[in-house]
C-alpha cells in the first residue's frame, strides 16, 4: 500500500498545468475579429470597404509630361534644317581621326629589299669569330655518354690493383641463413597430407548448421532463472549510481 506521503505527491502530479492570465485562445477563422465579422455581398463573396488613402496607394504611377515613348522603329525621316546644315569647325576637328605617334613603326614586310651597302658590307675578325659554331666538347663539358663522348681514362687508373679491404666492400650483401624464398603458386602436395584423417572434433567444427538446432521459439527478451537470482556486488552498485554533479532534485508544485 502506498503511503500517504506518495498519495500526496500523485495529486500534486496529476493536476492540470495553470493557464497564465495573459492567456488568449487561438481564433477560431481567419476572419474573426474583435468586432462583428463582414457579411457577404450580393454575389456571395466579401465586400470591404476601402479607406480614401488605400484608394490612393492602389493608383497606377502617372508619367512625367517631359516622358516620350521609345522611337517605333531605328528609321525615321530626317529634318531639312539637318540635311542643309553646316558643321562647326570644333565639330570638324573631333571628326578627324587620330594621328599615330612619330616614333610609331608600322608592321614589317616579312620580304624586304637589302640595301646596296649591307649587300657589300664584310664582316670583321671578331663577327666571324662570334658566328663560328660551338664543338661538342665545348657545348657539353659534362661528359654525357649519350653525345659520344668518353670520359678517358688514366694508365695509372688501368694498372693499379684494388687491396683485400675494397675487394671485401665490393662484395654482395648475403641473405640470412633462415630466409627462404618465395613460395611457388603451385607446388606438390606431401603424401602424409593426401592419406591424413581429420579428428573428430575437426569433423565436428567443419560440419554445417543443421536447420533442425536453430529454435523456432527462441525469445531473446527471456531472463533466465540464474539470472534473476544474482545480486549485484557492492562495486556494481557503486559503477551504477549518478553523477553527483548531474543529480537534480525535483521542485514539488505548491498546493
Amino acid at each position: 500500500m502506498p503511503s500517504d506521503k506518495e498519495i500526496l505527491r500523485i495529486d500534486t502530479l496529476a493536476r492540470p498545468k495553470r493557464l497564465p492570465a495573459e492567456y488568449r485562445d487561438d481564433r477560431r477563422s481567419v476572419y474573426w475579429v474583435e468586432r462583428e465579422p463582414l457579411r457577404c455581398g450580393p454575389d456571395g463573396h466579401t465586400v470591404v470597404a476601402a479607406t480614401p488613402r488605400v484608394i490612393e496607394l492602389s493608383r497606377h504611377k502617372t508619367v512625367v509630361g517631359a516622358w516620350r515613348p521609345h522611337r517605333p522603329t531605328p528609321i525615321w525621316p530626317v529634318a531639312s534644317g539637318a540635311m542643309s546644315a553646316q558643321p562647326s569647325s570644333r565639330i570638324t576637328q573631333l571628326s578627324q581621326h587620330r594621328n599615330p605617334h612619330n616614333s610609331y613603326l608600322f608592321d614589317r614586310d616579312p620580304m624586304w629589299d637589302v640595301t646596296d651597302e649591307a649587300a657589300q658590307a664584310r664582316a670583321s675578325e671578331r663577327l666571324e669569330q662570334l658566328a663560328t659554331p660551338k664543338t661538342r666538347e665545348e657545348r657539353f663539358s659534362n661528359f654525357d655518354p649519350f653525345w659520344g663522348y668518353t670520359y678517358p681514362v688514366s694508365e695509372n687508373a688501368q694498372r693499379s690493383r684494388c687491396t683485400e679491404r675494397l675487394e671485401s666492400l665490393a662484395q654482395h650483401k648475403g641473405y640470412h641463413k633462415e630466409f627462404k624464398d618465395e613460395r611457388p603458386i603451385q607446388w606438390e602436395v606431401s603424401q602424409e597430407a593426401i592419406e591424413a584423417i581429420a579428428s573428430l572434433r575437426l569433423q565436428q567444427l567443419a560440419r554445417p548448421r543443421s536447420r533442425t538446432m536453430i529454435k523456432d521459439d527462441y525469445d531473446p527478451y527471456k531472463v533466465s532463472p540464474s539470472a534473476k537470482k544474482t545480486r549485484a556486488t557492492p562495486r556494481l552498485e557503486e559503477l551504477c549510481l549518478p553523477i553527483p554533479r548531474k543529480v537534480r532534485q525535483k521542485k514539488a508544485l505548491g498546493t
